[in-house]
C-alpha cells in the first residue's frame, strides 16, 4: 500500500461508526488481502489514531477479520489509552476544584472538552497530548501561581515561554498530563478571528466541566490546523484533528456556523475540501474554486511520499540557507548579535551540534 492508499483506508475506517454502510466496503477490503498492517499501524501511530482505528473497527464489527496478533496489539493500545483518559478526567476535575477556589472556571480545549462532552464512542478514543485550557488573560498569573503552590512547575526548568497563546507546559509528579494555560485560541495577528472571551462568553457546562460551544469547538479545530499549525503551508493532513472536526460536522449547529464563517475564507474551504476527500461526509460544506484547485496542489504532494521528500527537503534547505545570510547581516549590524554569536562559536560541541540537527531533522 502507498502512503496515500493507507491514509484514506486509515479515514474509511474512522467514518465506520458516523456511516455504517461503508462497512462491506472496508470488509471487502480486508478480506482482499490487500491492507499492509504494518503500515497501517505505523500510520495510525504517527498520526495517534490507533485507539479509534480501533474502536470503529469494533463497532462495526470487523476486529474478527484481523490478524490475531494485530487485534491483541490494538485493544492493548486503546485499554491504556481509556485508563490514561481516565485519569486525565480525575486531574481535570482537580484542576476545577482548585481554581475554584479563586472563582476563576477554566474553559477545556481541543481532545479534553471532546472527551468530557462524550464525542467519540469511547473514552479511549482519542489520544491526548496536553490538557489545554482557557482562561481571560488577567487570571493567567494567578493560575500559574495556584498551580505552583499546589506542585507544578515547568516541563523544562529554563524553559520560561510565554507564547502569543499559551503560558509555559507545566508538570505534576503525581499527575500524567501537562498543563497548558491558554490566553488565547490562535498565534499572532490571526488571534481576532476567533477571541478568547467569545469562547469564555459561549462556554457549555458538560458534567462538571466547562467546554466551548460546539460550533466554535469547531471553528477553533479548523484554525488551529490551518494557522497554529500551518497545515495550509505544508499541506501536512493531522488525521486526528481532522477526525475531531468530522465528528463536530455532524452537529447541525457547526454545519450552519462553517458555512457562514467568513473570516479566512480560502482557509476554511481548504481545510473543509481536505476534510471532504479524507472522509466523505454526505454534505459538502466547502465552495469550490480554481484558487482553491490550486491550493489542493498541497494535498498532491503531502500523499505523495517522493514529492512531499523533495518539497520538505527543498523548504529545509532554503529555510537554512536564508536564516544565515540574516545571520550575517545581523553581525555586522548588531553588537548583541555579534556577542551571542561568538559564545556560541566558542562553546564545546556547540558546532557539532548544529551540524547534527541536519541529520536530526524531520521529513
Amino acid at each position: 500500500m502507498t502512503y496515500k492508499q493507507t491514509l484514506f483506508f486509515v479515514s474509511n475506517c474512522l467514518s465506520l461508526v458516523q456511516y455504517p454502510e461503508r462497512r462491506k466496503e472496508v470488509a471487502e477490503l480486508i478480506s482482499s488481502g490487500l491492507v499492509n498492517w504494518d503500515h497501517v499501524v505505523k500510520f495510525s501511530s504517527n498520526q495517534m489514531v490507533v485507539p479509534a482505528l480501533y474502536y470503529n473497527l469494533k463497532q462495526a464489527d470487523l476486529i474478527g477479520l484481523l490478524p490475531e496478533d494485530l487485534t491483541y496489539y490494538l485493544e492493548e493500545i486503546s485499554h491504556s489509552n481509556q485508563q490514561r483518559n481516565e485519569a486525565l478526567l480525575l486531574q481535570a476535575n482537580h484542576l476545577v476544584a482548585l481554581l475554584e477556589k479563586q472563582n476563576i472556571v477554566p474553559v477545556f480545549l481541543k481532545g479534553m472538552a471532546h472527551i468530557m462532552e462524550n464525542l467519540y464512542l469511547n473514552i479511549g478514543e482519542r489520544m491526548v497530548g496536553d490538557i489545554d485550557f482557557l482562561v481571560s488573560q488577567d487570571q493567567v498569573d494567578i493560575v500559574v501561581e495556584l498551580l505552583k503552590k499546589e506542585g507544578y512547575r515547568r516541563f523544562k526548568d529554563d524553559d520560561l515561554i510565554r507564547t502569543p497563546r499559551h503560558y509555559s507546559r507545566l508538570v505534576h509528579k503525581d499527575f500524567i498530563g501537562a498543563i497548558e494555560i491558554h490566553w488565547k485560541v490562535l498565534n499572532y495577528k490571526q488571534a481576532n478571528k476567533l477571541p478568547a472571551n467569545l469562547l469564555l462568553t459561549h462556554k457549555q457546562k458538560v458534567s462538571n466541566f466547562y467546554v466551548p460551544s460546539y460550533a466554535h469547538q469547531a471553528l477553533h479545530n479548523l484554525l488551529n490546523v490551518q494557522i497554529n499549525d500551518s497545515a495550509y503551508k505544508t499541506g501536512i493532513l493531522p488525521l486526528r484533528h481532522f477526525y475531531d472536526g468530522f465528528l463536530l460536522s455532524s452537529k447541525p449547529e457547526v454545519a450552519t456556523t462553517l458555512k457562514e464563517y467568513q473570516h479566512n475564507y480560502f482557509l476554511k474551504n481548504l481545510y473543509l475540501k481536505c476534510l471532504h476527500k479524507l472522509f466523505r461526509p454526505k454534505e459538502t460544506l466547502y465552495k469550490n474554486s480554481l484558487l482553491l484547485q490550486i491550493l489542493m496542489l498541497r494535498y498532491v504532494f503531502s500523499t505523495n511520499e517522493k514529492l512531499y521528500k523533495l518539497e520538505r527537503n527543498v523548504s529545509y534547505f532554503s529555510f537554512r540557507l536564508y536564516n544565515y545570510l540574516l545571520q550575517i547581516v545581523l553581525v555586522v549590524i548588531n553588537k548583541n548579535k555579534r556577542q551571542h554569536i561568538y559564545k556560541s562559536l566558542k562553546t564545546k560541541g556547540w558546532l557539532k551540534r548544529h551540524l547534527n540537527s541536519y541529520k536530526k531533522r524531520k521529513g
